[in-house]
């Protein structure tokens, strides 16, 4: 995965302090969660041995601080790893009103705090900006252990190819894909109407 220069999602401001009080009481809650669950028997975390416990999908301070301090690919970063430490406020205050306007705030929000931590990796491949708009070459990660229940890999198994678009919102990059999120969104409501039918058959 590659990252970029700047704060993390959870440390940046977002204008809601209690968001950010939120935001980092999640994160540390994940973090200790992570730690004593990533570790195998001699000591040494599942994954990357500078992700600091987190598995090789998760987006660390590493990968932003490797990408140019307030490019498109920092923001994108930032935008993914506080989608993946489902920190709801922050991915929403990363989003563009043309996104938001296109999925709904709450469907993000509600997306977020379920989903997030699921979130597949992502690898950023190359980055190109036209006037107020950036296009963000990417490939989505699997990482699929060799048999079920099996240790997860330290390398993606697959990569899938995508297209992210950023816009220029002042000096700030905001996440601009909304059909990137549709088909999530989608999948999640469909779950939900599953799970009540279901609640309801019973």
């Amino acid at each position: 995965m590659l990252a970029d220069g700047g704060e993390s999602p959870l440390a940046r401001s977002t204008g809601r302090p209690l968001g950010r009080l939120a935001a980092l009481a999640a994160l540390l809650i994940l973090t200790v969660v992570l730690l004593g669950c990533g570790s195998d028997d001699d000591g040494n975390s599942n994954g990357d041995s500078d992700s600091e416990g987190f598995g090789p999908q998760v987006v660390t301070q590493e990968d932003i601080d490797g990408q140019e301090e307030g490019s498109p690919s920092s923001s994108l970063l930032e935008w993914w790893q506080a989608f993946q430490f489902q920190d709801a406020a922050t991915v929403v205050s990363l989003t563009s009103e043309n996104t938001l306007d296109d999925v709904g705030e709450k469907n993000l929000d509600e997306l977020v705090k379920t989903r997030g931590q699921g979130l597949q990796g992502i690898e950023l491949l190359g980055t190109s900006e036209t006037g107020g708009s950036a296009s963000i070459r990417a490939g989505l990660l699997t990482f699929q252990p060799e048999e079920e229940g099996g240790e997860i890999p330290d390398e993606p198994t697959a990569s899938q190819p995508i297209t992210f678009t950023m816009e220029k919102d002042g000096d700030d990059w905001l996440f601009d894909t909304p059909t990137y999120l549709e088909p999530l969104i989608e999948g999640m409501k469909a779950a939900e109407r599953e799970a009540e039918q279901q609640s309801g058959d019973g």
